[in-house]
């Protein structure tokens, strides 16, 4: 039996270094549109995590990692994604060179662990905002993300998808810069060309509303 698009729920991912109420503003929009949305949480800055995806079909989009993370474990009740700032593949390997280096990510890793709130502080600089880091820093998630980043490939998974995916990226984006898009949505990667905005890698806090209508779309492309 079919379900209207309007009700599938939107699980939303956000990427590293942030935590759900990166959505906010995203949220607020899908919610002016009547679509009801989750966060999930990797807990860099909350006492536990919390990953688990909706038993019911539902749409999901993810934020850089979150992103890398939704290719991977999205299951078969995902009826389409939505990757902002997205790679299927972060970190450079053989067959892989326009990834980011090893060696940034190490650097990164030594500065988790020698200060973390400065190396968060500076991440996010990086990125494109300068707000404070939360109190509560869960270094252990975070070094694991960012493990995840420098190893996880999910270019495979890519290939394998079965429901939409609709990939929106930053001409401006300097953690995952337009050469990284191309060599991980290239054509016949699983997904049409990228959907390209003039902005950096915070597309959800700089162009909330252009996100919004992006997963809105998704919603109105599905039934369940």
């Amino acid at each position: 039996m079919s379900m209207p698009a309007s009700s599938l729920p939107v699980v939303l991912v956000h990427g590293w270094a942030f935590d759900p109420s990166f959505w906010d503003t995203v949220r607020a929009a899908l919610g002016t549109i009547t679509i009801q949305s989750q966060c999930l949480d990797f807990g860099f800055f909350s006492p536990h995590p919390a990953m688990d995806l909706p038993q019911v079909p539902y749409v999901a989009a993810g934020h850089s990692l979150g992103a890398l993370w939704l290719l991977r474990h999205h299951g078969p009740l995902c009826r389409g994604m939505v990757l902002i700032n997205g790679f299927s593949r972060f970190g450079t390997v053989t067959d892989f060179p326009h990834g980011i280096p090893r060696r940034v990510i190490e650097r990164m890793r030594a500065g988790l662990l020698r200060d973390p709130e400065g190396l968060l502080h500076g991440f996010r600089l990086r990125a494109g905002i300068d707000t404070p880091v939360p109190p509560h820093i869960e270094r252990g998630r975070l070094e694991q993300g960012l493990q995840a980043l420098m190893d996880m490939d999910c270019r495979n998974d890519l290939k394998r998808a079965t429901c939409p995916v609709h990939v929106i990226a930053g001409t401006e984006d300097a953690i995952a810069p337009p050469t990284l898009t191309h060599a991980c949505f290239t054509p016949g990667s699983g997904v049409d060309a990228p959907q390209w905005l003039d902005g950096g890698h915070l597309l959800p806090l700089t162009h909330a509303t252009t996100c919004a209508r992006a997963i809105a779309g998704m919603t109105r492309r599905i039934t369940a």
